[in-house]
């Protein structure tokens, strides 16, 4: 049975440390937020590390940053790019508490940087800052989730926010942050950013305490509500919103114990090859049928992930990479959701988002049919062979690592390594929080086949041969790491 607590645990990849144990409740830390948002970026590593010397946990830096992130970084105009310095939080987090003591600070530091650039680029588009919210009587409760649910439906930003504000003040946060997951699921605008956006607002809430659900919970409300240009969704049609209108009256007509079936290899592989031709409302009722065959709800996602890695397989892009950190968010938001409507829907899109992923991966003429389910596995001595082919060779690399899962090496040694020049030869915003995902959905699997998704995550990995990062080493020089 899944339960909450394994939602938690992510995946057996990705343990959390004992010496880092989420604060369940963290007093508010305005002080050192302010220093995160008031320390120029060339002397913020040495406030920082300052700090730690004396004390300072990674757990409270973590929560500093989720607020000072979400006060300066808008999720606008688009919900990505400089928004990765809220989006990414999670994913850093579960870097943090994978890692040694010694190393654990890395991905923090690295992520305190960057949210020194994520601001400056803010500044350099629009100066913004989370608004306060104005206070006095309302001709209507905004606390009540009826309030919040109107204002999305309508795409109203700004009721949104105030509803929002409104839930979390008055201890309904789990109730609005349900909502928000349901919501950040419904249009395919920002290549997955919004149930990415949700799945981490919702990890951090639940680690972290109250003290960091207002700041969240209002940024995700924004970013829920962005867009991208397209004019008054509410009552206009536009392609990104297709599959939630078609999906509405496909969850209808699913049965009451749709959740009852049983894992099928067959039925996954029959999905995937659906995902591969179909169109995306084909696709959702193909997974449709599936369910009521009797077939597990595990069993389509684990064809949904596999689907979503064998895209980065066949183009290694920042597009296909969103593919599987979508469905790593949907996944969680799904197994997160507490009513049965919101699961069916959570499922359903995921389904037919990957069909939208697979459809801008094939415009890209460098694309190539490469199979998931068809890796030809090479030898490989160890890890070290493996990440050294890398380095000239991509897809030889998942080939060796295939090769070397299989023959009973341990994914656990492989994704450690992956983990590590993650953050040590960091390239930018993607190389932690997809390699968080894949070892996350590879930790979910429970089919024959999940190893060739740990492989196909090399597709994105970095090598022995690529350069650590300048803001890394810098931070083991300041703290002796």
């Amino acid at each position: 049975m899944i339960t909450r607590r394994r939602v938690l645990a992510a995946s057996a990849l990705a343990p959390w440390a004992l010496w880092a144990k989420p604060a369940v409740a963290l007093a508010a830390n305005s002080e050192l937020a302010s220093l995160l948002v008031n320390t120029p970026r060339e002397s913020l590593l040495d406030a920082l590390a300052m700090r730690i010397r004396a004390g300072l946990k990674p757990q409270r830096l973590l929560g500093a940053l989720a607020v000072a992130t979400c006060r300066e970084v808008s999720p606008y105009p688009n919900v990505g790019f400089k928004y990765h310095a809220v989006m990414m939080l999670r994913s850093v987090e579960q870097s943090m508490v994978a890692m040694s003591k010694e190393r654990a600070w890395l991905p923090l530091l690295w992520t305190a940087d960057y949210f020194k650039a994520a601001s400056a680029q803010q500044d350099r588009i629009e100066p913004w800052s989370l608004r306060p919210l104005p206070e006095g009587p309302r001709s209507i409760d905004m606390s009540e989730p009826g309030a919040l649910v109107d204002a999305l439906v309508s795409w109203d930003a700004e009721r949104a926010d105030v509803a929002t504000a409104a839930m979390v003040a008055a201890g309904q946060t789990r109730a609005a942050l349900q909502t928000l997951m349901l919501h950040a699921s419904r249009d395919f605008r920002a290549i997955g950013h919004k149930p990415i956006a949700a799945a981490n607002a919702h990890r951090l809430v639940w680690g972290l305490g109250e003290p960091v659900a207002a700041p969240l919970a209002r940024s995700l409300s924004l970013a829920v509500q962005n867009a991208e240009g397209d004019t008054d969704p509410a009552r206009r049609a536009h392609s990104a919103d297709r599959d939630w209108h078609a999906n509405q009256a496909i969850a209808a007509k699913l049965p009451p114990d749709w959740q009852d079936g049983s894992d099928n290899i067959a039925a996954a592989r029959t999905l995937l090859q659906e995902l591969r031709t179909a169109t995306s409302e084909q696709a959702a009722g193909a997974a449709a049928q599936l369910l009521a065959d009797r077939v597990s709800a595990h069993t389509v996602w684990e064809a949904v992930m596999m689907f979503a890695a064998e895209l980065i397989l066949r183009r290694n892009s920042i597009v296909a990479l969103h593919a599987s950190t979508t469905a790593n968010a949907m996944h969680y938001c799904y197994l997160a959701a507490d009513d049965d409507r919101a699961k069916r829907l959570q499922l359903l899109q995921a389904v037919a988002f990957m069909v939208r992923f697979r459809s801008m991966v094939e415009r890209d003429p460098r694309t190539r049919d490469r199979r998931i389910d068809a890796i030809d596995p090479a030898h490989a001595v160890d890890v070290d062979d493996i990440f050294q082919t890398l380095g000239r060779s991509r897809v030889n690399a998942v080939r060796q690592a295939l090769g070397w899962l299989e023959a009973g090496g341990d994914a656990a040694v492989l994704g450690a390594r992956a983990r590590w020049y993650a953050t040590l030869k960091n390239r930018g915003t993607h190389d932690i929080k997809f390699t968080e995902a894949m070892l996350e959905n590879h930790g979910w699997l429970r089919l024959p086949w999940r190893d060739a998704l740990l492989a196909a995550s090399l597709m994105y990995a970095n090598s022995n041969d690529d350069r650590d990062d300048d803001v890394v080493l810098r931070a083991q020089t300041l703290l002796g790491a």
